[in-house]
């Protein structure tokens, strides 16, 4: 996979993970909390989506510096950040979903359906990323919509 070899991309997209799975945990968290914990958490998760959309541009900035776009190529329907970080959920997912193995018969299938599914994700990055290293795609322009934990966005 034609990859940017920037020694600044690891540590974005290791925070993105991380960032990820505490988003996970608080996702958890609210399911099982009662009504007077709920507002905290939702905060929380807001905050941690933030943080989150903040690490998918900071990796999409570091792609875009390295390929640059011309304008007159197709974009591709989402960033390579954005793609990353559903890599990254999917990991995430996986993971949750295999430590159901011993209470749940149908994990096994579901871990491979999974299984399955980011392996696709992986392919289509790889392409992804040949189209933009080639100059035949473009990544989408980054103007960002909701602004996330903002009052009245």
């Amino acid at each position: 996979m034609p990859f940017p070899r920037s020694p600044e991309l690891l540590e974005p997209l290791n925070r993105l993970h991380a960032n990820n799975s505490r988003q996970w945990d608080a996702e958890d968290r609210v399911r099982r909390a009662g009504d007077g914990e709920i507002p905290a958490i939702k905060r929380e998760i807001d905050a941690l989506n933030c943080r989150r959309h903040e690490l998918i541009e900071q990796v999409d900035r570091i792609f875009d510096a390295v390929w640059g776009a011309d304008q007159d190529v197709p974009p591709l329907t989402e960033s390579i950040g954005s793609a990353l970080d559903r890599l990254s959920v999917e990991t995430l997912r996986i993971v949750h979903t295999e430590q159901l193995v011993e209470d749940d018969a149908g994990a096994v299938e579901r871990i491979a359906i999974l299984r399955r599914q980011r392996d696709d994700l992986v392919w289509s990055i790889a392409v992804a990323c040949e189209d933009l290293a080639s100059g035949r795609r473009r990544t989408p322009r980054p103007e960002r919509m909701k602004l996330y934990g903002k009052p009245g966005r």
